[in-house]
């Protein structure tokens, strides 16, 4: 169940380098690429004549050369070279462009409608351009659909009992816990009154204290942007240590996902090892807790529709099933 008229997360920018690569969107293959001016581009990943992938073959400066019979493209999907016979270049010497924008470090593609791709779509975020927050990034394969990820984003009441770098025991029950919707935006709240200082916050924290309140607050954006505010606030004037989080989701084929994240924090600039630590912690958190128990539940699953499986629910799953109906509709209305 795809939404395609929407933004999805391709690469993060430093990905792009000389060359080019592939990668694959709503089952897709898209090859990408910068021109010499350092645009980004998106085409089809196979070459009209034969079908062979372009991400197989040659960047040349502004064009991307097919490696099976040297056919060249340039960023719009237009053949501007033909080495055979005398050069002539049909119409159907083409390869499907897709809409691009760049933005928060990531190349962004959209494989819906092009006459739709406005780049204003994109959810403001306005954190991952504040000079006061330091930012480090990720990128893992998670072997399950996109929403089973949403899911555990949205409902933060596992926190303590998958991550425990992340929350102290006991932290669910004490949990305070709201949902808002507002159009196709679905917000989780979390608060928790004097919380014990967990591992993670303790590598931003400079002092001796013991607890702090808590918050974390997820906002999905529709289909597949979250971003997580979270900070343990005290009395201190710069109100405590904050790491905020961005999850960027795009649904491979209905089994797999590419996952992106950022980690931002507001103390500790310049400072590698904290950059590392934090870098560690988030990345083994979804790589070796989060994506493994992912990966088991759908395999408990005989299909990727949570509803037909008759879930019991509890009250945080509000946010998730509020999120579930959205992309629901989505795709209904887009199929209509």
């Amino acid at each position: 169940m795809f939404v395609r008229n929407a933004w999805y997360a391709a690469a993060w920018s430093h990905e792009l380098g000389d060359g080019q690569l592939a990668r694959t969107i709503l089952t897709e293959p898209v090859v990408l690429f910068r021109t010499s001016d350092g645009v980004a581009h998106a085409l089809h990943d196979a070459c009209p004549h034969r079908f062979a992938p372009l991400s197989m073959g040659k960047h040349k400066g502004d064009r991307i050369a097919c490696a099976y019979h040297g056919l060249e493209f340039d960023g719009s999907g237009r053949c501007i070279h033909n080495p055979h016979g005398k050069g002539a270049i049909p119409a159907s010497l083409s390869v499907r462009a897709y809409p691009v924008v760049e933005r928060y470090d990531m190349v962004w593609v959209w494989p819906g409608d092009i006459n739709q791709a406005d780049p204003a779509q994109l959810p403001q975020i306005p954190r991952l351009e504040d000079d006061a927050f330091s930012w480090v990034h990720g990128r893992l394969h998670v072997e399950a659909d996109y929403q089973l990820v949403i899911d555990n984003l949205l409902d933060l009441t596992h926190v303590e009992f998958m991550h425990p770098m992340l929350a102290s025991e006991g932290n669910a029950a004490r949990t305070k816990f709201r949902c808002e919707q507002e159009g196709d935006i679905v917000r989780a709240f979390y608060d928790v009154s004097d919380e014990p200082i967990t591992g993670l916050f303790q590598i931003l924290w400079e002092n001796n204290r013991k607890s702090a309140d808590l918050h974390a607050y997820m906002h999905w954006h529709a289909p597949s942007i979250l971003y997580l505010d979270t900070g343990m606030v005290s009395n201190e004037e710069d109100g405590g240590p904050k790491i905020p989080t961005v999850h960027f989701l795009t649904p491979e084929t209905a089994e797999t996902t590419h996952y992106f994240w950022a980690a931002g924090r507001n103390r500790g600039h310049g400072n590698e090892q904290v950059s590392s630590m934090l870098q560690f912690a988030t990345q083994n958190a979804f790589e070796t807790e989060d994506e493994p128990m992912i990966r088991a539940v759908r395999s408990r699953m005989h299909s990727n529709d949570l509803f037909a499986h008759k879930p019991a629910l509890l009250p945080m799953d509000e946010a998730g099933v509020r999120a579930r109906r959205i992309l629901e509709q989505r795709v209904t209305a887009e199929q209509s």
